[in-house]
């Protein structure tokens, strides 16, 4: 497998059209067409993770957080952040980030924390809602599967919590091929007819671009019919954090308890809740503080993110139960969320977790 064969599965499932725009998500160092040898998953990419990758023959690491977020004017080693690509070339050690757009997706890395306090009925917090789009294209009927499965592929037809979506309509079509054409069928100045299934998928917005190449890439003619229709449907199904519900109510103290223990703290910074006790909870793993009113007006009993100032606490003060649990705290399942998604998808080299402990962050 290739180092792009990787890249078409993490961005098929996290497509980079979704990150932020500050954001620098996908391939920042290495060759996209060198062969995989295996992979590390870790949160951050640091010259500890980078030594462990070449100790266990790994050329390929995959983090949450880039390395790379402000332009490099310089290799000179003056920072960790120059030493770790210097440090990476130098390995023929490939880094690729998957930052806010695996933040953004549904069973992304809000879900992950969620899924790990054991919430239900999770749901995205604070919807990123974008209309969407019909592709419609005829096919000579022969290859109308071929053609449809391409599509599915790259991500077409889906729609909330159905995959695979599509309509068909059988017919004829004709046409007449002029000199320089080279036709699929039929010869140069007669008209031909032809048995076609006119297709219509859904697609969203961020695979749009993926959608439209594989139709090229699978279809066979050689001028291509097709169309692009803005729908009335939204899709709703991507945002940052999440919101869900604990499976029994918990008192304010047995919900620090369980805070401490699954997440495994020492201490966490937090405000009094409401009435005393917690049933309905929102997360944002990273910094999330910008989804407080979000997490409020739905009228949650606790929200769970980090990177909190002083003066926000008095914001949530008798309104919700906020608690400020750290940011490599708040993202550390992410590290099995990729991990495990990756050896879903390809089983053909070996995928590991990080050993180093990358939280730049010490409580005593």
């Amino acid at each position: 497998m290739k180092i792009r064969d990787l890249e078409n599965v993490l961005e098929k499932w996290a497509p980079l059209s979704l990150q932020e725009d500050y954001d620098n998500s996908g391939l920042l160092v290495g060759d996209r067409n060198k062969d995989i040898s295996s992979v590390l998953v870790s949160l951050d990419v640091t010259e500890d993770v980078i030594m462990e990758a070449i100790k266990k023959n790994a050329n390929v690491i995959v983090s949450h957080h880039p390395i790379i977020f402000k332009t490099l004017r310089s290799l000179t080693g003056k920072n960790e952040v120059e030493r770790c690509v210097e440090l990476a070339i130098k390995n023929e050690v490939a880094l690729y980030a998957i930052h806010t757009n695996l933040d953004k997706i549904s069973g992304g890395v809000s879900f992950a924390l969620g899924n790990a306090l054991g919430l239900l009925n999770m749901k995205i917090l604070s919807q990123d809602i974008s209309k969407m789009y019909h592709l419609v294209t005829h096919v000579p009927k022969d290859f109308s599967e071929r053609v449809s499965e391409s599509l599915f592929n790259a991500g077409a037809g889906k729609l909330g919590n159905y995959d695979q979506s599509k309509f068909v309509v059988s017919g004829k079509g004709s046409f007449r091929p002029l000199e320089s054409s080279r036709p699929f069928k039929g010869e140069i100045g007669i008209l031909e007819e032809q048995d076609e299934d006119r297709i219509e998928v859904l697609v969203a917005p961020e695979f749009k671009y993926q959608v439209e190449r594989a139709l090229f890439e699978s279809h066979p003619y050689e001028e291509i019919s097709y169309a692009w229709i803005e729908l009335s449907n939204f899709d709703t199904n991507k945002g940052f954090g999440a919101i869900g519900d604990l499976p029994v109510e918990h008192s304010e103290e047995e919900f620090i308890k369980k805070i401490k223990k699954i997440l495994n703290l020492k201490s966490f910074r937090y405000t009094k809740s409401r009435n005393g006790m917690i049933n309905k909870v929102a997360v944002c793993g990273g910094a999330g503080v910008k989804l407080l009113s979000d997490a409020i007006a739905s009228n949650c009993d606790a929200f769970l993110t980090s990177d909190i100032s002083y003066h926000t606490f008095f914001d949530a003060k008798k309104r919700i139960f906020l608690a400020d649990i750290g940011h490599w705290e708040s993202e550390q399942h992410t590290i099995d969320l990729i991990a495990d998604y990756i050896r879903s998808k390809m089983t053909n080299f070996a995928v590991t977790k990080t050993e180093s402990n990358t939280n730049p962050i010490i409580i005593s």
